[in-house]
């Protein structure tokens, strides 16, 4: 390309050289030979490759099942656990504990704390008459405990397998394996969980745990007796087989070990428990490795693998349809054969061309075809020129001095330029030296990496600011090394404009939302201007993303909308609320999701006002959400809403101090997220927040 030339130059196709005479019958044996080396090669590598993938997909496939699998497990752990831990209260209890061993001593007639002593019986009378006193207040204990944990039943057994303590008025006999399951727990001194069974009321869960003597009782620490808890799970099950993991032709199985094989929980099904036909071999806390086998509902091949559950004969097990799962695999295995089929295809076009060219040998019709070539290359170079000249993004090349050597005339448009003028010119003489310093450091960036760098520049082109994008790209030589660098250039001002109209629409939205406020109620706009100030603070305190902390700030000022639309005599009432009351209160929540929904906030501004009242430990409203299902910026808002309302007057009482409402929040039953409140404590103590707070108390 010449220094002054605006135009892409292609350089002039070279003479055809003449080929050496050869004996054709050498040329046809030695392209015979390569094209038999390329179809073994091709043969070699479309194996390989098939074998490679086939390894690759097994791998993955069997990370994604035990993904699934161990899901399941630690939800079904978790259900286990929750059990446990419930029926702690009561095996952990002094009071059960100390009953347990004094009945323990009374040995196998624990008839006798019915009916009383026998006649005759002098020693231990007034020992048993006062356990029989105590029997009633102990099963209530037991009855409302069941009732407060959702357990529809419980019973208390001694070392002999006598029920003396029970829920329900007419207990029956423990059943062979519920007999079974007592003395695994009285020998094993564990916590043991039956198979779960299909009843009248749904799909149930048995546990049997330890109950041990008191410390200080002097009884051996053996278990004294055992506590059989019953509670329905046939729903939490049903809720846990969902998984978002699941794709198609994946399935989440449940089995658990029965004496006469393995059952499969289905409660979605009328029987709750089904028969597994298909042959197993699991033992205790064993896995099931991942393999090719049949499906548990028979008749089809299955990827799958299974994993147990701790403390219970339960296993996840997770299969995936064989034919389903490699239809991918199956994909690029066409693909493989395709490739090479086409490779060689290639090398024969390609061999046979040179053949019929060798045989042909004739000059005229060779000067033809690189005549034509020739054409050809003008025409694309031709095409080349117009598409760039007419082209509106903007298309510059630059050698590795930074010099251009090439700009459309779009560019040169732009710039109030003719594009001749500007080869050899740099970007400091087009564009001034700070923005020039900006672009070259791309520049280098792209010559040191070799790959493309992509950035957002304002420049001024005429004395008009200007938005680009920038797509910058190493230019190489015929070698391959650098030579120089391609921009294309595309002017997306209009677009920034329409979106920074956007934003200041909705920011006058939210400032028109935010008077209304003030202007119903000015306790609920200080209240507002006061936690957006703070809760923008905590966010940066820590460390949010630049989304949450603006989500957050939007949030604030629109917070306190909903009250609008509440009655004002139960926002300003001294007395306590009535349920009535307070549940029109909080429909607050819905007045706000009314207002905002149909916003374009560009944030999640709504999730975060309509989550706002949510509490970690799932008793806020409106949804009753929990955990991680809460965002950061409804955390953040959560804390500060109540820091904000604490420390401000109420028609029922007077401010509180902010170390008071600090305390508060801090300890406030697993609602609030710590770190946010740790958070809330350090900007409050710093300079920022005192200042927030004295200016909070002069409004």
């Amino acid at each position: 390309m010449h220094a002054k030339d605006t135009k892409l130059t292609i350089s002039a196709p070279t003479a055809p050289r003449e080929y050496p005479t050869a004996s054709r019958k050498k040329v046809f044996w030695f392209a015979l030979g390569i094209i038999i080396l390329v179809v073994i090669a091709a043969t070699v590598w479309v194996a390989w490759g098939i074998q490679l993938r086939e390894r690759e997909f097994e791998a993955n496939l069997q990370k994604r099942l035990q993904l699934m699998a161990f899901s399941q497990v630690q939800l079904t752990d978790a259900l286990l656990e929750t059990a446990v831990s419930q029926a702690n209260r009561v095996i952990n209890s002094d009071l059960f504990k100390l009953y347990a061993a004094e009945v323990h001593l009374v040995e196998d007639d624990v008839s006798r704390l019915v009916s009383g002593p026998l006649p005759g019986q002098a020693d231990g009378d007034e020992g048993l008459a006062q356990l029989s006193a105590q029997l009633p207040m102990m099963q209530s204990l037991l009855i409302e405990f069941t009732r407060i944990t959702g357990y529809t039943g419980g019973r208390v057994v001694n070392r002999s397998g006598t029920v003396y303590i029970a829920t329900d008025a007419t207990t029956t006999p423990l059943r062979v394996d519920q007999m079974g399951f007592v003395n695994e727990v009285l020998k094993s001194q564990k916590v043991k969980f039956a198979p779960m069974q299909n009843t009248p009321v749904g799909l149930v869960l048995e546990s049997f745990l330890p109950i041990f003597p008191p410390e200080a009782s002097g009884l051996d620490p053996s278990p004294v007796a055992v506590l059989m808890l019953t509670k329905v799970v046939g729903e939490r099950i049903n809720e846990m087989h969902t998984n978002s993991l699941l794709e198609k032709g994946e399935r989440a199985r449940l089995l658990q070990a029965v004496d006469d094989g393995y059952e499969e929980i289905v409660p979605w099904l009328p029987g709750k428990l089904q028969k597994i036909t298909t042959p197993l071999a699991l033992g205790q806390a064993e896995t099931l490795p991942f393999a090719v086998r049949s499906s548990m509902a028979g008749g089809t091949q299955v990827y799958s693998l299974a994993l147990p559950i701790s403390d219970a004969d339960i296993w996840i097990l997770v299969e995936a349809d064989y034919d389903v799962a490699r239809e991918a695999l199956r994909g690029q295995q066409k693909t493989l054969l395709s490739i090479a089929a086409l490779l060689i295809i290639s090398f024969v076009v390609t061999f046979g061309a040179v053949w019929a060219l060798l045989i042909s040998n004739q000059e005229h019709k060779a000067a033809k075809h690189f005549e034509s070539l020739a054409e050809e290359i003008e025409k694309q170079r031709q095409l080349l020129d117009r598409i760039n000249n007419s082209i509106s993004d903007y298309i510059v090349m630059k050698d590795l001095q930074g010099k251009y050597l090439y700009v459309n005339p779009a560019f040169a448009e732009a710039l109030g330029r003719d594009p001749e003028d500007m080869i050899g010119l740099d970007n400091e003489a087009v564009f001034g030296y700070d923005t020039a310093r900006r672009l070259e450091n791309s520049d280098q960036q792209v010559l040191a990496s070799g790959a493309t760098v992509t950035l957002n520049e304002q420049v001024y082109l005429q004395s008009k600011p200007h938005h680009l994008q920038i797509s910058k790209s190493a230019l190489k030589d015929i070698d391959g090394r650098s030579s120089g660098v391609v921009s294309v250039i595309r002017d997306v001002t209009e677009m920034v404009e329409v979106q920074r109209r956007q934003e200041q629409a909705t920011a006058k939205t939210v400032e028109a939302l935010v008077r209304a406020i003030e202007l119903t109620d000015p306790y609920l706009g200080g209240h507002s201007r006061l936690m957006r100030s703070l809760s923008v603070e905590v966010a940066k305190a820590m460390n949010a993303s630049d989304v949450d902390i603006a989500t957050v700030d939007t949030a604030a000022n629109l917070s306190q909308v909903g009250k609008l639309f509440v009655d004002r005599d139960l926002l300003f009432k001294a007395e306590a609320l009535t349920a009535e009351e307070k549940f029109e209160l909080e429909q607050h929540t819905e007045h706000a999701a009314k207002v905002l929904q149909d916003i374009d906030f560009g944030l999640p501004v709504f999730d975060a006002v309509y989550q706002m009242n949510e509490t970690l430990n799932g008793k806020g409203y409106p949804k009753g959400l929990k955990g991680d299902e809460i965002g950061l910026p409804a955390r953040i808002l959560a804390v500060v809403n109540s820091f904000c309302a604490m420390v401000g007057p109420r028609a029922y009482r007077a401010a509180r101090s902010t170390d008071e409402t600090l305390e508060i929040i801090k300890a406030g039953d697993g609602a609030y997220d710590q770190r946010v409140v740790t958070a809330l404590k350090e900007v409050v103590q710093s300079a920022i927040g005192e200042k927030l707070l004295d200016k909070r108390s002069q409004d």
